[in-house]
């Protein structure tokens, strides 16, 4: 590993050379190219033992599936740079004798560094990536081929994850041009990869999103006539919707989600899963706030139970959490209801042991805070979120509102020393909205 956080070993261009030489084995079926089962197994254990030792506590599964292995973790996970390191080192040694399951793992493992890594290096890593991804393409079969196009187009999203403003938008618009055809091909795997791509571009425009919303529905009904990716191209749809009912009003909103409703619920039927249980709860909470009051319940209801059930896996624990406050929340919300006990509060302390959860569930927290008299905690919360780097204009009522009140309730010197430094925090905050 160099000063820049890439392997100094093989380098893109070095990577794409040894590709040449590895072409031999293109016209290879796919059960001659998968690696021995033993060789195989011994590798993913050693994975998982690093996993347990230097990440004990963050929930992963690596899935043994035939020809592409797959690090399944929650989207939320925070992975530490000694893990990434290690699980890096412990591939690049495998590539080193074509291993063609090691060269998919590093690819993945580079693709998650590059949230991590300082901006001088993202380039390079995802150069890096690139280069090992595109030798994979050049050893495929044409079965195999546009797995590896599809993880090519992870990168680049991951790349434009890490850049800012136009860049991010430029990067995403011309991810497009470059792909074009192994798009229009629509190979299954390229075209789930792709939706994604779409979904992240409409949460990051700043104005109508209505353009790659309709790309990505299309994509979903190319999807669900391919050969065993109906079921992924329904739940895909769904979230498509659910993303369009966040620009809707009325009625049109309610049609949305209605409508993801229905396939996400009889995708459950059919596949119950913690995945699809997390998405269930999460539609059925937007339907509840958007519906009328007499029918919010039934669907909190429906958004709570199935909240539960992702939780039992633990990939879906902390969201699972952060769903559950937010149905509390809802459901505390409807005429004549209240706070029902200390739900609310005690879930918004379970989130605090976990790291910083995303701004709508921030939000929440700091209003069961206020709500059952932790001032000083809420007020604490919002200066770690934005000492984090969250931005949030919603919060700024709620902080001047808990800070006036847990001044009133200062009960010794060390409790005004750390109102004052969190007051000035504020005021500071309060610039930058």
């Amino acid at each position: 590993m160099n000063s820049n956080g890439y392997p100094d070993r093989q380098c893109a261009d070095a990577t794409l050379d040894a590709c040449h030489d590895a072409t031999r084995i293109v016209g290879r079926s796919a059960e001659q190219q998968a690696q021995p089962s033993d060789h195989r197994s011994s590798l993913l254990s050693h994975l998982e033992a690093l996993a347990a030792r230097l990440a004990p506590d963050l929930p992963l599964l690596i899935e043994a599936r035939q020809l592409f292995p797959v690090i399944e973790h929650a989207d939320t996970a925070i992975f530490p740079a000694t893990l990434l390191e290690a699980w890096e080192s412990v591939l690049l040694d495998a590539c080193a004798s074509d291993d063609d399951a090691a060269r998919w793992l590093l690819t993945q493992v580079l693709a998650l560094r590059l949230a991590y890594v300082g901006m001088p290096a993202v380039h390079a890593l995802h150069r890096t990536a690139c280069g090992y991804a595109r030798c994979g393409e050049a050893c495929a079969t044409e079965e195999t081929k546009p797995r590896w196009q599809a993880r090519l187009i992870e990168l680049d999203l991951a790349l434009a994850a890490r850049l800012g403003g136009a860049s991010r938008l430029f990067a995403l618009r011309d991810m497009a041009a470059r792909h074009a055809s192994v798009i229009e091909r629509g190979d299954g795997a390229v075209l789930r990869v792709w939706i994604e791509v779409l979904l992240y571009e409409a949460q990051q425009q700043t104005g109508d999103a209505a353009a790659p919303l309709a790309d990505a529905a299309a994509a979903a009904g190319r999807l669900r006539s391919v050969a065993g990716m109906a079921d992924e191209g329904e739940y895909l749809l769904a979230r498509v919707l659910h993303r369009r009912a966040h620009t809707e009003r009325g009625n049109t909103r309610l049609r949305a989600l209605a409508e993801a409703q229905r396939l996400l619920d009889a995708l459950f039927a059919r596949s119950p899963s913690a995945r699809f249980a997390m998405a269930v709860a999460e539609v059925a909470l937007e339907h509840g706030r958007a519906g009328p009051a007499e029918a919010a319940k039934q669907a909190f209801s429906h958004a709570l139970t199935h909240a539960f059930i992702a939780g039992c896996d633990p990939r879906r624990q902390a969201a699972s959490l952060h769903c559950r406050l937010a149905i509390q929340l809802a459901y505390e919300a409807l005429p004549d209801m209240g706070p029902q006990g200390s739900v609310a509060l005690d879930l918004a302390r379970k989130l605090e042991r976990q790291p910083l959860p995303p701004v709508a569930t921030i939000e929440g927290m700091t209003q069961a805070f206020v709500r059952h008299g932790e001032y000083a905690r809420a007020c604490r919360l919002c200066a770690r979120a934005w000492l984090a780097g969250t931005r949030f204009r919603t919060l700024s009522a709620l902080w001047q509102q808990a800070g006036a009140t847990w001044r009133n309730c200062l009960a010794s010197a060390q409790d005004q020393a750390d109102w004052q430094e969190n007051d000035a925090q504020r005021r500071l905050a309060a610039r930058w909205q």
